[in-house]
């Protein structure tokens, strides 16, 4: 009997080392830093610009692109996505309608990607230090945060709905961003790595363990919230057809900030809005509607 339970401690023991190892090597696998050279630059959309390097708020060297606009003392801060750079199409396609309405453009490398330093993504844990240190960046040139606007994609999206509360900047653009990352990952683990729903309770743990971030914090509908009491402007842009992040965290962003602007539209996948003909328009209202309000 006692070789019976004690084969029955190994063998539950091994099952156990196996998981929490797959669990972790999913954890490794999704935050590694995503390391590239710029695949294009401002230059690409007819914008002069000059490379900038900054820092967050926890030390970590950041690259970014600065885009002037004259005299102007207004500023946009552009934040791009989980596995992308400042480099991607909708940041860069995107630049332009802010410059064209007078706006200094701080384009941004999160923290493990393009050519920013840190060696971690943690999916909008940390990477709202990033977004502080360039808030920090514009104010020590003299733009204040209450002429800031802050415009992020999926990941960058949540990010700077995190970051935004209590810094009291002009308004926030999230665009196919989550509302609620544990509930992301209860659908998206499976799809991604390939293995059964068990497997996600484990991976959440794993990614608090080490490389210690926390998901159960990255509720950007909180924080949200927080924005709509303070009287912050707040545009949600998301597509129906969104493979990647379901339509319903718009909608919880919605809910959570009963005045925001949002813009559900059709045909356009994961952060492809800046292809619809209405987007320029729509980008540019909000931005005027938000100065007057």
């Amino acid at each position: 009997m006692r070789r019976v339970f004690r084969s029955a401690l190994i063998l539950l023991g091994s099952l156990a080392a196996g998981y929490l190892g797959l669990c972790l090597f999913v954890v490794y696998k999704m935050t590694g830093a995503r390391g590239r050279a710029p695949e294009a630059t401002p230059t690409n959309a007819g914008l002069d610009y000059e490379s900038v390097g900054l820092t967050s708020t926890d030390g970590v060297r950041l690259s970014g692109w600065w885009i002037p606009a004259g005299d102007s003392r207004r500023a946009a801060i552009l934040v791009h996505g989980w596995g992308g750079d400042k480099s991607d199409e909708h940041v860069l396609k995107t630049a332009p309608v802010y410059h064209r309405e007078g706006y200094n453009v701080l384009v941004l490398d999160l923290r493990a990607h393009g050519e920013s330093g840190g060696g971690r993504r943690t999916l909008g844990y940390r990477e709202t230090r990033d977004v502080l240190g360039a808030l920090l960046w514009t104010r020590k040139r003299g733009y204040r945060p209450e002429d800031t606007v802050l415009h992020g994609w999926s990941m960058g999206g949540t990010t700077v709905v995190r970051a935004a509360p209590g810094t009291g900047v002009a308004a926030v653009v999230q665009e196919a961003g989550y509302a609620d990352l544990p509930r992301l990952l209860e659908s998206a683990i499976p799809r991604i790595a390939g293995l059964p729903r068990l497997f996600v309770p484990g991976v959440l743990l794993a990614g608090r363990l080490w490389p210690d971030f926390d998901p159960w914090s990255v509720q950007p509908g909180r924080e949200a919230s927080k924005l709509w009491k303070q009287g912050v402007p707040l545009f949600v842009i998301h597509s129906t057809i969104d493979g990647v992040i379901p339509i319903e965290h718009a909608k919880m962003f919605a809910g959570a900030h009963p005045g925001a602007r949002v813009w559900i539209l059709d045909g356009h996948d994961h952060v492809e809005a800046f292809a619809h003909p209405e987007y320029e328009e729509r980008l540019r209202s909000f931005l005027q509607g938000s100065r007057e309000a």
